[in-house]
């Protein structure tokens, strides 16, 4: 799975970032295995269709839901760049 694309959008949250990402490929349950390294992977399999979300110890918080290639990322107010990166770097 590779970043296809990247942009911010509009938060709401004070000194936050959140970015909306689109990925090659769709999110599979398969595919989301790759997160759990990151932080505290959570599935909810009772949902129409499978909704995720992780936290990760810096502070980055990804959902999304299996089937899109679509998923939001809010940054932690510090150390941005750093778990940014970390994602990335699994997700390339």
């Amino acid at each position: 799975m590779k970043i296809v694309s990247s942009r911010k959008i509009e938060d709401c949250f004070d000194g936050s970032t959140v970015f909306r990402y689109e990925a090659s490929e769709p999110w599979t349950a398969e595919n989301l295995c790759c997160l759990a390294p990151l932080g505290k992977l959570e599935l909810f399999k009772d949902f129409p269709r499978l909704f995720f979300r992780l936290r990760t110890p810096e502070g980055l918080f990804l959902s999304g839901v299996a089937g899109d290639v679509v998923f939001r990322v809010v940054l932690p107010r510090t150390g941005r760049d750093a778990a940014q990166q970390r994602l990335l770097a699994l997700l390339q």
